[in-house]
């Protein structure tokens, strides 16, 4: 029997993929209606429109005791929806790096379970802690949701020097700062709220899905 030829990269998890390829699915559709195959010129403002979160209409909601379904299913749809080409892109790119790395350690379930945990909580701070009236939507603090779980992973695998333990936080720290700088020159929405909320969730979420998880935390915080 012939060996069987090995792989020079390793498959993307399924989840991934599916996150990827809704992603593209909606890119294409905008595509098709600008050049005039289907739906209207401005598909895009379109689709942002109705599927978007909307944090001032939540906090309003909210306010007001009105609970209304189309508040909260816009927080699991807004990340497949983008300002732009390029903006979809370099979401995809940290969602199929991000996805892959937490898909093959935590597995499948976990990948869609962080991502749209942080989705959900990522909206959630972005209407509470920002008061912005500029509707969310893109990839980013769902992504961030992955990086955070990327960042327990090796935060998990860190010995006990405290230069180590920092390591595991630097990826995230630069992207966080990069984008908070960019926020402030540019005085524009405070995304990063979103975006600091989906990593904190996705590294709770990968705390408490990764076996043993938990039990590190607190034997890492009973250490320190």
């Amino acid at each position: 029997m012939p060996d069987t030829p090995t792989l020079a990269i390793n498959p993307l998890p399924p989840a991934v993929i599916i996150l990827f390829l809704i992603i593209v699915g909606g890119e294409i559709y905008v595509a098709g209606a600008e050049v005039g195959l289907w739906g209207n010129f401005d598909a895009r403002i379109n689709l942002i429109s109705q599927f978007a979160f909307m944090p001032e209409g939540f906090g309003r909601a909210l306010s007001s005791n009105i609970l209304v379904p189309e508040l909260f299913w816009r927080m699991i749809t807004y990340p497949f929806l983008h300002g732009s080409l390029m903006q979809g892109i370099f979401a995809s790119v940290f969602i199929l790096a991000m996805g892959k790395f937490v898909g093959e350690i935590l597995g499948n379930i976990a990948v869609i379970a962080i991502f749209f945990a942080s989705a959900i909580f990522a909206a959630l701070g972005f209407a509470l802690f920002t008061g912005s009236s500029f509707p969310l939507f893109g990839g980013f603090p769902a992504a961030y949701g992955l990086i955070g779980a990327f960042t327990f992973v090796l935060f998990s695998r860190t010995g006990g020097l405290l230069s180590q333990q920092l390591m595991a936080f630097r990826l995230l720290g630069i992207l966080m700062l990069i984008n908070i700088g960019f926020s402030l020159l540019q005085n524009g929405p405070p995304l990063w709220v979103a975006e600091l909320s989906g990593a904190v969730t996705g590294f709770v979420s990968a705390a408490i899905i990764h076996p043993g998880g938990i039990r590190f935390m607190i034997n890492k915080f009973r250490r320190d």
